[in-house]
């Protein structure tokens, strides 16, 4: 997209938003009056934009912004500035909407490669937790069943002595 280097000046009459500049310029960013350009200090801050006006009156190579526009791009006047024609909105969507979806499929194919990395290492250390699990219980089911053969013997010696003494007291009185 085609852009021109020009220098700044402030306004004589404050228009937030409202640019001037030289009538070649308009031709050559191919833009008409009241379309919007976007304004660099450099290509890494963020531009201000501004509808853009024919003036025959501004010297060629200048920009007449006004001061809370020269503000908004860190600049001062004599700054030297790049002008570009701002790109209609459904180009900016269309950029915005292929970022994202590039962004998203990035994080979709690193999520990817982190589940395909970590889901063996996640199902071994199952498998090693339901083997562990498995232990556990065949332990408790082995004290469990001491612990009942126990009790079930003290049950017999009991039921047994109380068997003996009922045969004995009956033989006693004998019936």
């Amino acid at each position: 997209m085609a852009s021109v280097k020009l220098k700044i000046q402030e306004r004589a009459f404050p228009s937030r938003g409202r640019a001037r500049m030289h009538e070649s310029y308009l031709r050559q960013l191919d833009i008409k009056e009241g379309d919007e350009v976007e304004i660099y200090r450099d290509e890494a801050a963020k531009p201000a934009v501004v509808a853009v006006f024919a003036d025959t009156l501004v010297e060629e190579g200048h920009i007449r912004l006004s001061p809370e526009d020269i503000a908004m791009i860190g600049a001062a006047p004599g700054t030297s500035v790049t002008v570009k024609k701002r790109p209609p909105l459904t180009d900016r969507v269309r950029k915005g909407a292929e970022d994202t979806a590039g962004k998203v499929r990035e994080g979709a194919t690193q999520a990817a490669g982190k589940v395909r990395k970590e889901a063996p290492e996640a199902a071994e250390k199952a498998k090693e937790g339901a083997t562990q699990a498995t232990e556990k219980v065949r332990e408790g089911a082995t004290l469990a069943a001491g612990k009942v053969k126990e009790g079930a013997a003290a049950a017999k010696e009991s039921i047994e002595k109380g068997t003996d003494t009922v045969k004995k007291k009956l033989q006693d009185k004998d019936l």
